[in-house]
C-alpha cells in the first residue's frame, strides 16, 4: 500500500470551503463546520490541510477546560501559554493580528455541551476574524445549530460523505500496489459501504491475497 492522500470528493469540497473562506474580507464571519461519521477522512484531511497551509491544528480532550484549551492554542501559535486566561486570550488575538492563521478544531463535539467553551471560542473569532474550522461527528450540524448566536457564524459547513462505487475505484488506483477486476471494486463497495477507514482494511487484506498468489490482480472471487 502506498503512503499518499487522496484527495476525495469529500476534501475537495472542505479545502475549497476553506480556500472560499479565506477569501472573504476583513470583518466578516469566517467559521466553517465540517462534519460526517467516523472514519471518512476528517482528520486527515485537516491534518494535510494544515501541513501544506500553515495552519495550526487543535484536537480536542475529553478532560479538557477551557483554560487548557486556550494554553493549547497559544502553543500551537509558537507562544509560551500564561498562566491566566486572560493574558492568554490577548497573546492569542496579539498573534493572530499580527500573523493571521486558520485554526482547525478537531472533534469539537466534546464541546458542545460547554456553552463557556463554545462561546469563549466565538469570542476569539469575533476579536480576530480568523478562519476558524469546527469538526465533527455526524448530526453535528444540529447540535451546533441550537446555538444560533454561533450557527450563523458558518459561512460554509461540509459533510463528508462515504465513497460511491466510483470514488472507491479511484481511491484503490490511488494507494494500492495492485490492479482490482470491476467485480473486486464493486465487493469491496459492499463490504465496506463506502467507509475509508473499512476500505484501508480491505486493501491490507486484498493486497496479502494478492502477495499469496503472486499476482498484481485481484478479482472478487480472490477475496473472501
Amino acid at each position: 500500500m502506498r503512503d499518499r492522500f487522496v484527495r476525495t470528493k469529500s476534501v475537495n469540497k472542505f479545502f475549497d470551503a476553506i480556500d472560499r473562506t479565506n477569501q472573504k474580507r476583513k470583518g466578516v464571519e469566517r467559521m466553517v463546520l465540517c462534519f460526517g461519521e467516523p472514519g471518512l477522512g476528517k482528520t486527515e484531511a485537516c491534518l494535510h490541510y494544515a501541513a501544506i497551509n500553515g495552519a495550526i491544528m487543535v484536537r480536542t480532550l475529553e478532560l479538557m477546560t477551557g483554560p487548557w484549551l486556550l494554553r493549547t492554542i497559544v502553543y500551537e501559535l509558537g507562544e509560551q501559554p500564561h498562566m491566566r486566561s486572560d493574558k492568554n486570550i490577548d497573546l492569542i488575538c496579539e498573534l493572530l493580528k499580527e500573523k493571521p492563521k486558520v485554526i482547525i478544531f478537531d472533534e469539537i463535539d466534546r464541546f458542545w455541551r460547554t456553552p463557556r467553551i463554545i462561546e469563549t471560542i466565538r469570542d476569539l473569532h469575533d476579536l480576530n476574524f480568523s478562519t476558524f474550522i469546527f469538526v465533527g461527528e455526524d448530526q453535528m450540524d444540529k447540535k451546533m445549530a441550537q446555538n444560533r448566536r454561533l450557527f450563523r457564524r458558518f459561512v460554509e459547513i461540509i459533510k463528508f460523505e462515504r465513497l460511491d462505487l466510483n470514488g472507491i475505484r479511484d481511491f484503490l488506483s490511488e494507494i494500492s500496489d495492485i490492479k482490482y477486476s470491476d467485480d473486486a471494486v464493486e465487493k469491496i463497495f459492499l463490504n465496506t459501504g463506502g467507509k475509508i477507514s473499512s476500505i484501508m482494511g480491505a486493501v491490507h487484506h486484498a493486497e496479502a491475497i494478492a502477495r499469496g498468489l503472486q499476482s498484481k490482480m485481484i478479482k472478487g472471487a480472490d477475496l473472501k
